[in-house]
């Protein structure tokens, strides 16, 4: 009788010991797969990065020119300026704003979006 229940014990701890060695490389093919989903997502945010830095710089190329239309990118409260802050802008006239991009301070009609006067810097 002793000799069934050490069989049965042996057996039993041989098959817990098996199950939890078959368990264990699911386990590390899942660790591998999200070490290989951080990479991508490190891969993509490096390559949205480059992409927004390649945007400014195209931006910093502006060649702003009186009569052409304002980009709305530009007609938000961060770009507005006071003209009673700075000497060399002239006080802009009934609908009329001052702008600052890319070091250009840029005299906009608000009514057509139209560029009116230019100055550098």
């Amino acid at each position: 009788m002793k000799k069934i229940l050490s069989a049965i014990a042996i057996s039993i701890s041989t098959i817990i010991a098996a199950s939890s060695a078959f368990a264990a490389p699911e386990h590390m093919d899942n660790h591998q797969q999200s070490a290989q989903k951080n990479q991508n997502q490190a891969h993509q945010n490096q390559q949205h990065m480059q992409s927004h830095s390649n945007a400014q710089k195209t931006q910093a190329k502006q060649n702003w020119k009186v009569g052409n239309q304002y980009p709305n990118q530009y007609r938000s409260s961060g770009y507005k300026v006071d003209y009673r802050q700075h000497k060399k802008l002239a006080k802009p006239a009934h609908n009329q704003q001052w702008y600052k991009v890319n070091n250009h301070y840029i005299l906009e009609n608000t009514v057509n979006h139209a560029i009116l006067k230019i100055i550098a810097g």
